[in-house]
């Protein structure tokens, strides 16, 4: 959605694809898509590929292989952390591709708070995104910091239809809107723009793929949300 909103915002027409929704923009020649969504049919003179970690991922991680190893492009640019790059690396050598890497700095400098909230709630502030892993837990987690800073909250997960997590987004990064925190679950990490200036984890632990026993949230996806934290040309 971000990348789609920026393109056309600059002039330069993009449809948008996803497993919710389809938005084809007359003229257009490009295309923001989920990787699951992403069409081996199509030729393409570049494809990019985000946040390639997740190709390590036990529930999504085909869809990046079958993205990395399928698309129709002549030049593939993958981005995300680099705890990936000796796989990727590896996969080009096997399919015969010339492999480049480009490294970049964080623009803006990201640490850990020591402090967290020493008071609870009541030290949730307006430009928190405050993240939880499941359903029961957000609504849970929204009652609590209503209730101790008698702020307005905004609420994104994956389960609300892909209008009402853009309309959340849009009241969470408005100033002026009185509802400037968040209380959201991994899905921050992708595909929306949010002003955030500082990411609160309410556990370390998520729950395992058919939902019967937790584990620990892997590292590469801490890492991708906390980084939604104080980026670069947001108002933090």
């Amino acid at each position: 959605m971000e990348v789609y909103e920026t393109l056309n915002h600059m002039g330069v027409y993009c449809d948008l694809v996803t497993g919710q929704e389809v938005m084809r923009v007359p003229g257009s020649g490009h295309v923001a898509c989920t990787v699951e969504m992403a069409s081996l049919g199509m030729h393409a003179d570049v494809a990019v590929i985000d946040e390639i970690q997740l190709i390590g991922d036990d529930q999504r991680g085909f869809a990046w292989s079958r993205a990395l190893l399928g698309l129709p492009a002549n030049t593939i640019h993958v981005c995300g952390d680099t705890s990936a790059v000796q796989l990727v690396r590896h996969m080009a050598a096997l399919c015969g591709d010339e492999f480049e890497l480009h490294t970049y700095d964080r623009m803006t400098p990201l640490k850990v708070d020591a402090g967290g909230l020493l008071k609870g709630w009541a030290d949730v502030q307006p430009g928190d995104a405050v993240v939880a892993f499941s359903r029961k837990d957000i609504y849970r987690c929204r009652k609590a910091i209503e209730s101790a800073t008698g702020q307005r909250t905004c609420i994104v997960y994956g389960a609300l239809p892909a209008e009402t997590r853009r309309q959340q987004a849009r009241l969470f990064n408005d100033p002026h809107s009185g509802a400037n925190i968040l209380i959201a679950s991994d899905a921050i990490g992708l595909g929306l723009n949010f002003n955030i200036r500082r990411v609160v984890f309410t556990t370390m632990q998520k729950f395992a793929k058919g939902g019967r026993s937790k584990v620990p949230v892997p590292v590469s996806l801490v890492k991708q949300i906390a980084g939604r934290a104080g980026r670069r040309n947001s108002i933090y």
